[in-house]
């Protein structure tokens, strides 16, 4: 069931238990907006949207309480429906532009835990303010947020291609690393069947040595900080500590201690990192998409794509948010006796040539 219909259920769930003007649930909604009692505004404005589903200022301020109490999903429902319904091109610039600040809020809360949504959630904000431009053409607010979602969005991509970037060197190190130990492993097992402790033995060991340096010198052998103040073990912590072990094993001699210690060393070298991001990548494609029913022409992508700022995005101002409602129980009340005179000039073009409609 999408969005709009499930609203809408709820809607005429709690319209029989409804008996205020929606006038008066509007004002409620609006006083209780302005005191930052938004779930307070939400039940008003719903119920009056139970009364009068036809209203686009209930729809759009509903929209707007959502959004401040944090539950964009819902407030993307509602903005949609008041985008659906407006008669006018402001109320339609406004709707889109909201439904594509909802799009942010959402974005900014999957940041961390998955970049490539946050990015496909700003793409989409970004056609949500294109949209709102085409029906205002001045909107000032809507043309800044559409730049800095592009400007964002291009950042996070970037951010993206630097991390599989680093992923990929890791794993080429990582790959050497396994191929050296392995080697090792087989040479350190011949020793060890011959009682060899002469030269190759030596040999073996500086060989060891040096790779273990060679994990020390790459950085990742130390404990990494993490923001909360804690500590985590650097990838390559264990095989470094198992491999110079190895080293100091076969310096004694002790040719079973440093076979098993090369045994663990490769044992401990972590696995294909890429192998676990594309895991992920199939993780984050079931993520599903706002359905925007819109197919976007290869001419109109590659306009886009070429207006798409490509800066220094480190540093960059707020989305500019959520206008707060601005409509009176004098609009709300107009529109309803625009809407009781639409539904009666519509009754009667249905019913005039019939005699009786009993």
């Amino acid at each position: 069931m999408s969005r709009r219909s499930c609203l809408l259920a709820c809607l005429l769930l709690i319209a029989g238990a409804v008996s205020a003007s929606p006038a008066k649930l509007f004002r409620q909604g609006n006083r209780a907006y302005a005191e930052k009692r938004f779930d307070d505004a939400i039940n008003a404005y719903m119920e009056a949207a139970a009364v009068m589903p036809e209203s686009v200022e209930i729809y759009y301020n509903l929209g707007n309480a959502q959004y401040r109490a944090n539950v964009p999903e819902e407030a993307m429902a509602s903005y949609e429906y008041a985008a659906s319904m407006a008669e006018t091109d402001a109320m339609r610039s406004r709707s889109w532009y909201n439904l594509g600040n909802c799009m942010v809020k959402a974005a900014e809360g999957l940041r961390e835990a998955d970049p490539q949504a946050a990015v496909s959630y700003f793409r989409q904000a970004a056609w949500f303010y294109r949209l709102a431009l085409d029906y205002d053409h001045n909107y000032s607010n809507a043309a800044y947020n559409l730049e800095m979602t592009q400007l964002i969005a291009a950042g996070i991509e970037q951010q993206i291609s630097d991390e599989e970037e680093r992923a990929k060197q890791e794993n080429e190190l990582f790959a050497y690393i396994r191929e050296k130990l392995e080697e090792f492993i087989t040479r350190q097992g011949q020793l060890l069947e011959t009682s060899d402790t002469g030269e190759s033995q030596r040999i073996l060991e500086r060989e060891t040595l040096e790779l273990a340096v060679f994990m020390q010198e790459s950085g990742l052998s130390v404990d990494i900080d993490l923001p909360d103040g804690t500590k985590r073990a650097g990838p390559l912590k264990d095989p470094f500590e198992h491999t110079a072990e190895a080293a100091d094993a076969m310096a004694r001699p002790d040719q079973p201690a440093a076979l098993a210690e090369l045994i663990a060393a490769l044992g401990a070298v972590p696995e294909d990192p890429n192998q676990q991001d594309s895991e992920s990548d199939e993780d984050s494609e079931d993520q599903e998409d706002y359905d925007m029913d819109y197919e976007e022409s290869d001419e109109e992508a590659d306009m886009y794509e070429a207006a798409d700022p490509f800066g220094d995005f480190s540093e960059y101002e707020e989305i500019r948010g959520v206008p707060p409602p601005n409509q009176t129980e004098m609009d709300i009340l107009a529109e309803e006796i625009r809407n009781q005179e639409r539904r009666k000039e519509k009754r009667s073009g249905e019913y005039k040539a019939v005699e009786k409609d009993w």
